[in-house]
């Protein structure tokens, strides 16, 4: 059984909260709205077994969508997902304490889960279980979609976030997977670099931002999904230099996000991010109940004539002009 204790992933929490000056960036005006948290709350265990209670509905979609779906849309969205891969993957366990879930059986069906699920049944529909050894998720939130692709691929997760989040997450993979070895941010400090034999002795690594990785490694699958929205664009540059440079020569990027959004003060267009010209698309389509994000899985290619980047996000531009932020303000923004 793993040896974090809360009392371990709060200390972990203040040593990395206290150096959010390495980076201030990060913290774009958007998420200094909903991370406008009292920093005594973190170091309340109650608080940590429970805090599902207290997220908003940018940080737990839950919230939302089950006030808003019924049991026949349920039913619905399981049909259409698969009903073996949805049992495979649901939680039996309701880690964090959520108020909005259903209990049917043995398991919780949670709204924001079943989003996930969908997601990976894209993503598995297009890559093969062995070819990803080892992952990278920049803004994994409390680490719902980890759990999904750690329950179904045999590989290395590396998590990016900032320190509330990382507190959160942290909590949620150990109880999900006790014996997964995790390296936090306080293993981190003592290198100042997330090494190679680092990287191969752990399961799960939890990191913010502003940690630097070792250059002889190089990751399977990136993965963003409804974050990079919600960063300055100098942040998104940020990471997609990371995502360029260290991928593997033929890895994925799982890309989810809005067509448009506007609240860190300029807007973030989809079509605008900055990937260079040597990606694939293999996969590129509206997100499982939510027209107004758009999933886009790529793979890195060096033959010239396969790449085709440029003209999808043309394609996607005319596609997302419609969803800019005005005109879905007011509506169902999950559905």
């Amino acid at each position: 059984m793993t040896s974090l204790s809360s009392e371990i992933l709060i200390k972990n929490f203040k040593i990395s909260f206290e150096d959010y000056s390495l980076d201030l960036l990060q913290k774009s005006k958007h998420w200094q709205r909903h991370y406008n948290y009292k920093y005594k709350k973190f170091e309340d265990k109650q608080y940590l077994q429970n805090f599902r209670k207290h997220l908003s509905e940018g940080l737990d979609d839950a919230r939302h969508l089950n006030q808003h779906v019924d049991l026949k849309n349920v039913s619905k969205a399981i049909k259409e997902i698969g009903k073996d891969l949805v049992l495979k993957n649901l939680s039996k366990k309701n880690i964090g304490g959520s108020e909005y879930v259903y209990k049917l059986y043995n398991y919780y069906i949670d709204m924001n889960e079943l989003v996930h699920i969908s997601w990976f049944k894209d993503l598995n529909s297009k890559i093969k279980e062995n070819e990803i050894k080892n992952v990278i998720e920049i803004g994994s939130g409390f680490g719902s979609l980890a759990r999904i692709i750690l329950n179904n691929y045999n590989c290395k997760y590396i998590l990016i976030d900032l320190p509330e989040a990382n507190l959160l997450s942290s909590y949620f993979l150990t109880q999900n997977f006790p014996n997964k070895k995790i390296y936090l941010y306080k293993d981190y400090k003592k290198h100042k670099i997330l090494s190679t034999n680092k990287f191969f002795e752990n399961d799960i690594i939890i990191l913010p931002p502003w940690f630097h990785l070792d250059q002889n490694i190089k990751i399977d699958l990136f993965i963003n999904t409804r974050s990079m929205m919600e960063m300055n664009f100098d942040v998104i540059k940020k990471y997609f230099s990371l995502i360029h440079q260290s991928i593997s020569e033929d890895g994925y990027f799982l890309n989810i996000n809005r067509y448009s959004k506007e609240t860190v003060g300029h807007k973030i267009n989809l079509w605008e991010y900055p990937y260079d010209d040597s990606w694939r698309v293999l996969l590129s389509k509206k997100s499982f109940w939510q027209n107004h994000i758009h999933l886009l899985l790529t793979q890195r290619e060096k033959v010239k004539k396969n790449k085709n980047i440029v003209n999808e996000l043309k394609i996607i531009k005319k596609i997302g002009l419609p969803y800019s932020e005005k005109k879905i303000m007011g509506k169902n923004q999950f559905l």
